[in-house]
């Protein structure tokens, strides 16, 4: 096992205990209520409602900055240098690996803060749900390039193309889930207009590489 395969599996294990050390914190809250107000002598709950607003939306800030950046960013840069640049550099192959290793530990970062968040309303939206289903299809994807057979192995072409489609599927999931959660939060059209941008520079590369292929190939 490289090391590739070694710190796929450290990030899967830590996207997979932070909800639960999150749900385990909320208890040891709960359990701490009531407390006493020293500075005005009030009892009561604690967190206050203002307290908890504040804490929720720093969570879906850092949620939704988190997965832009991995899910959003890093994965199409993957899957842009393996098309692009397979031919002329030596080096392909390393930088795509690590585009799209970097991009699942933060999206499986991102992912874990989504599940912090579903555990203090108790329900999974359908946001939620198409973020579980991307985490569980980017872990089937990355495993599977820790277990690709050789360039020699009479299934690596049916390898090659599962790789390819799954990888292509993944960012079409994924870009419709991150408009999709801006779409939940209360200033959208800031996060639209960002990201908007980002993926048209990344689309503006992607074609202007394809017509350098078309010609030069």
């Amino acid at each position: 096992m490289n090391f590739h395969c070694i710190l796929l599996l450290l990030s899967i294990t830590c996207a997979e205990a932070l909800p639960s050390l999150r749900h385990s914190h909320q208890e040891q809250l709960k359990g701490n209520a009531p407390l006493e107000n020293r500075s005005n002598g009030i009892t009561g709950a604690w967190p206050s409602k203002q307290h908890q607003y504040s804490k929720h939306r720093a969570l879906r800030r850092i949620h939704g900055a988190i997965n832009i950046v991995g899910w959003g960013v890093l994965f199409p840069i993957g899957a842009i240098i393996a098309r692009y640049f397979r031919e002329s550099s030596s080096d392909w192959y390393n930088l795509h690996i690590m585009s799209q290793l970097s991009g699942f530990i933060l999206g499986a970062l991102g992912w874990g803060v989504g599940i912090a968040i579903k555990n203090e309303h108790h329900h999974m939206s359908s946001h939620g749900v198409l973020g579980t289903l991307i985490f569980a299809l980017a872990t089937l994807q990355l495993l599977g390039m820790c277990l690709q057979p050789d360039d020699k192995h009479e299934r690596r072409g049916y390898w090659v193309v599962c790789h390819n489609v799954l990888g292509y599927a993944l960012i079409v999931l994924i870009i419709v889930n991150i408009f999709q959660g801006i779409g939940n939060q209360k200033t959208p059209k800031t996060w639209d207009l960002v990201y908007g941008a980002v993926l048209g520079v990344l689309g503006v590369i992607a074609l202007a590489l394809e017509i350098l292929r078309w010609i030069y190939v």
